[in-house]
């Protein structure tokens, strides 16, 4: 189903390389251009590795050439003028934003008036200025700001009270995780996978160690592998050494595509303080594998269900974590019907369904 207007819709992302956004935001580039859109991308960073598609202003590679204040006010130029030449109908930005000076200038004077502002996360204090005044200043007359959960939507109206807010849940590809997931790799016979982004601050790593070091699968076999990069990834190889599992757990380089891993593993694990709408799991289930994950906060939003895809367990507690482990190994039962029940659990997801939503939004 195509479009009948050739909008021309510039996504803006802080890279295409880390989390689920930027995920989310590279998934986006192809399923509207699949729609007829004409698209257009911009990456703040210098670093792309996810699949996107439309013409590439790499911001980043910019920045690394001038760093500086100067460099900044240069890129912004450029910016408005990539925005200008292409004729650019509509932004969505999916970018952090939490510095005032820079988002009044990018949202008053940058960006066109035809703006979409995502909000990925449940602390949504890191997508709007610091200031209330500034931000309803900055985003009151935006055209829609998009949650991706009905919590942070709900959030969003209650702190901000805009009225232009709507959810539209990210997707999940299920035809590409089935081409990738397939792929040849090389990994311990039995294991459990987390992957993401080694950031304590959000995703508590930490304590996924502690649970795995306090539970019996280091004794039957089972090894932890963790995937991912970020500045907290040596202080989690401290913490492994000093619990003395390093003989247990591996700690694997970011890949592109974690999809074999999940496939391969007994099943995927989720120790985050809070999250939006945790990609890691709909990709997880999307593989028919199951979660264990713990409650963090918004977690009431997602999409595991006790007992039926995965496990819960109340958050900040390693043992209880540990005990749930061993559960999924021990009562072959409960995880091969949580097993048979995941990829059902996140159909509504699909990048087909979640794409119409987005062309009813751009269209009307």
């Amino acid at each position: 189903m195509q479009s009948n207007h050739k909008k021309r819709i510039c996504i803006v992302s802080r890279s295409l390389s880390e989390g689920g956004a930027d995920r989310v935001a590279a998934m986006q580039s192809i399923f509207l251009s699949d729609l007829g859109y004409e698209v257009f991308v911009v990456s703040i960073l210098n670093s792309i590795k996810y699949p996107y598609r439309g013409k590439l202003l790499n911001l980043g590679a910019i920045k690394e050439q001038e760093d500086t204040r100067l460099g900044r006010f240069k890129r912004l130029l450029i910016l408005k003028k990539f925005l200008n030449d292409n004729a650019i109908d509509l932004v969505i930005d999916h970018r952090v934003r939490c510095k005032a000076f820079s988002e009044y200038i990018i949202s008053g004077l940058i960006y066109p008036k035809a703006t979409i502002y995502m909000v990925h996360n449940y602390t949504i204090n890191r997508y709007f200025p610091p200031f209330k005044w500034l931000t309803k200043l900055s985003y009151g007359r935006s055209k829609k700001i998009v949650a991706v959960s009905d919590h942070i939507k709900n959030k969003v109206e209650a702190y901000y009270n805009f009225k232009q807010v709507q959810t539209i849940y990210n997707p999940v590809d299920f035809e590409y995780l089935n081409q990738l997931k397939k792929q040849a790799i090389t990994a311990p016979d039995s294991f459990i996978f987390w992957y993401g982004r080694f950031e304590e601050k959000q995703k508590n790593v930490s304590l996924l160690v502690e649970a795995y070091s306090k539970s019996q699968l280091s004794e039957k076999g089972i090894k932890l592998l963790l995937m991912g990069q970020g500045k907290d990834k040596q202080k989690i190889e401290t913490l492994i050494r000093t619990l003395g599992v390093q003989d247990h757990i591996e700690v694997l380089p970011f890949s592109k595509n974690p999809f074999p891993y999940i496939y391969q593993s007994k099943f995927t694990a989720l120790t985050s303080h809070y999250e939006g709408f945790p990609m890691t799991v709909l990709e997880s289930l999307a593989c028919e594998i199951p979660v264990v994950s713990v409650k963090y906060k918004n977690y009431e939003d997602g999409v595991i269900k006790h007992e039926f895809n995965g496990l819960l367990v109340e958050n900040y507690n390693a043992e209880a974590l540990g005990n749930a482990f061993n559960r999924f190994i021990d009562d072959e039962k409960l995880y091969l019907r949580c097993k048979a029940n995941t990829k059902k659990s996140v159909a509504s997801f699909s990048v087909e369904s979640i794409s119409k939503q987005w062309q009813n939004l751009i269209d009307n």
